[in-house]
């Protein structure tokens, strides 16, 4: 395995953290925490995940995807691919007095997700340390199977082996920092036999090359997308800012965005296995292969 030097999740102290908010029974303190800092890469990063949907269906041959959603938290990003919601409604229904999901009534939650028009052709699940927070996008429907798991620390066990079986995509929208290669050469190679390609959004300053190394052990062929690269969210203070912006630099990597518009953006990295790619399907996707 290889396990790649990388910058501390919190950036010497610097980075604002959720962690607070992460693992209520309740999504509400997490969407308020959120909004506050216009954290906007779930809804940026649908447009792209659908197109890459569409492309692993089409590749494949397939009328439905079952989806692993790494650090799926409280499900938004199964809500927002899954349901007719936009992140800003969510935002709007938890912040109103008299929103549905400002209420703490499960029923009313789930009511709010069953009532948007559903795709029923994509399965989740939702993998993810936080036991309040998966078990909350399982009661309401967003996920269809829960593995409450660290795996930055711990193996699979066998039960959550089978609910991880047969995936055909695995996605991310920030969890990378936080987790390293060690949670995905715990993850790919229990669920490898269905070659599921691996949709990654890395927030700045973070890296992707540990990971992207070792799915290149499992035959999988890794590239950045910079078209793609998408809003994550604003800096919280000056001094976030600043560490982020220096530890860009030292990594050599591009920050006109973030000095120009006070928002941290993310990389957007696709991974796919080489048989794949080479059977032409993906040129409308890759730039690097058309």
């Amino acid at each position: 395995m290889f396990v790649e030097t990388i910058l501390s999740p919190d950036l010497g102290g610097e980075k604002h953290s959720f962690a607070p908010t992460y693992n209520l029974k309740w999504p509400n303190r997490y969407l308020d925490a959120h909004r506050t800092l216009d954290y906007v890469i779930p809804q940026n990063a649908k447009s792209v995940f659908e197109r890459v949907v569409a492309a692993c269906m089409r590749t494949r041959g397939r009328s439905s995807l079952k989806i692993v959603d790494i650090g799926c938290s409280y499900g938004i990003n199964a809500a927002l691919l899954k349901c007719s919601t936009t992140l800003d409604e969510l935002y709007t229904e938890t912040a109103s007095p008299h929103g549905v999901l400002r209420k703490r009534n499960i029923d009313s939650h789930r009511g709010f997700f069953k009532a948007r028009t559903r795709r029923h052709d994509l399965s989740f699940v939702g993998l993810d340390p936080a036991s309040r927070a998966v078990d909350y996008a399982l009661q309401v429907g967003l996920i269809d199977a829960a593995v409450n798991a660290d795996l930055e620390a711990h193996d699979l066990v066998d039960s959550d082996r089978a609910l991880l079986s047969d995936a055909d995509l695995i996605i991310s929208t920030g969890c990378v920092g936080y987790v390293t290669e060690r949670t995905f050469a715990r993850l790919y190679p229990a669920i490898a036999e269905s070659r599921p390609w691996v949709a990654c959004f890395v927030m700045h300053p973070f890296v992707y090359h540990g990971i992207a190394r070792m799915l290149d052990d499992h035959g999988l062929a890794t590239t950045e997308i910079h078209a793609w690269r998408q809003r994550q969210r604003r800096f919280s203070t000056s001094r976030e800012k600043r560490k982020v912006l220096a530890s860009m630099k030292a990594l050599d990597i591009d920050d006109r965005f973030e000095r120009s518009t006070g928002y941290i953006y993310a990389s957007f990295h696709l991974s796919v296995p080489r048989c794949e790619i080479s059977s032409g399907n993906l040129t409308e996707i890759l730039p690097s292969h058309r």
